[in-house]
């Protein structure tokens, strides 16, 4: 039974995740699926282990394990390449699946131009959904602390709020979505 949960759970999330540790990684492929596969081999051992607590919703479970590996992984000053990762759509419309490559591709650069703790704060709250006191845990520092490189994440990021907003990223008031 457990085995048919997590070949589901695969399936259901696994282009999502890769989607998620591309852009955190800034478009380090390599790096994005080593993070996703590192997420889902803590899954399974987590699935398989009657001590852990019980995980209520492993989609967010998984998205929080692959952030924290991206960044774990992210390789400064990769040169981004959209072109080498796969659609998550099974067959998109055409037009749509170029426009959003187009946004995708700005938004994996932006970040990738984001300082490291801005970066990290960003991926964590609004990539992975974190509260801020998670976050602040999470990198070691104070929520206020947060706020600031959030600040300076979203200012960064302020010319491609419409494009954030496109994939999912940030909802209409500019916070997480989600």
């Amino acid at each position: 039974m457990k085995d048919d949960a997590f070949d589901s759970l695969y399936r259901q999330w696994y282009r999502t995740l890769v989607a998620k540790a591309f852009l955190v990684t800034g478009g380090g492929l390599n790096a994005a699926e080593d993070a996703v596969q590192e997420a889902f081999i803590q899954c399974w051992r987590r699935m398989h282990d009657p001590g852990k607590p019980h995980v209520r919703f492993w989609g967010g479970w998984l998205s929080t394990t692959v952030v924290r590996e991206a960044l774990r992984r992210r390789v400064p000053d990769l040169p981004f390449d959209l072109g080498c990762h796969d659609s998550a759509v099974v067959e998109p419309d055409l037009a749509v699946e170029v426009q959003l490559k187009d946004v995708y591709g700005r938004v994996c650069a932006a970040m990738a131009g984001l300082q490291e703790r801005p970066r990290q704060a960003m991926a964590l709250r609004c990539i992975a959904g974190l509260s801020a006191a998670e976050v602040a845990e999470e990198m070691g520092i104070t929520q206020s602390t947060v706020r600031v490189h959030l600040a300076d994440a979203r200012r960064a990021l302020e010319p491609l709020r419409d494009e954030l907003r496109q994939l999912g990223i940030v909802d209409e008031e500019g916070g997480r979505h989600g």
